[in-house]
């Protein structure tokens, strides 16, 4: 009996997912808006993890699909939100020469202790 996953139709479903794959990446690298990439990347996960089910690694298309496609493309999106909040909200245009930062720095530079208890929690 012959293998079914073998012959010139497997071939070239191999050789058509691997197109894909790469025809994905250099969409991903191409794409210049970074919220954009993330839908990209989100297709590439996708396709990268059709190429793994065709190669016959079920288990590594699955892990694949999930991170590859949702958590890689989530964690990207939630960054660009944090970091675009942050430098509407956080960025007053002084010149920090203290050279200290966050919580510890404003408590360092306000002279207030640095978070005693029954303080502002600011």
């Amino acid at each position: 009996m012959s293998d079914p996953f073998s012959g010139p139709l497997a071939d070239a479903l191999i050789v058509t997912a691997l197109l894909m794959t790469a025809l994905m990446a250099t969409a991903v690298v191409l794409t210049r808006d970074p919220a954009r990439q993330a839908i990209v990347l989100s297709g590439y996960g996708m396709v990268l993890g059709v190429l793994f089910l065709i190669l016959q690694a079920p288990d590594v298309a699955m892990s694949q699909i999930g991170v590859g496609t949702v958590v890689v493309p989530l964690i990207v999106v939630l960054a660009l939100h944090a970091t675009r909040r942050h430098r509407k909200g956080g960025d007053t245009g002084e010149d920090d020469t203290s050279g200290t930062t966050g919580r510890a720095g404003r408590a360092a530079a306000s002279g207030d202790g640095g978070g005693a208890p029954g303080g502002d929690p600011r």
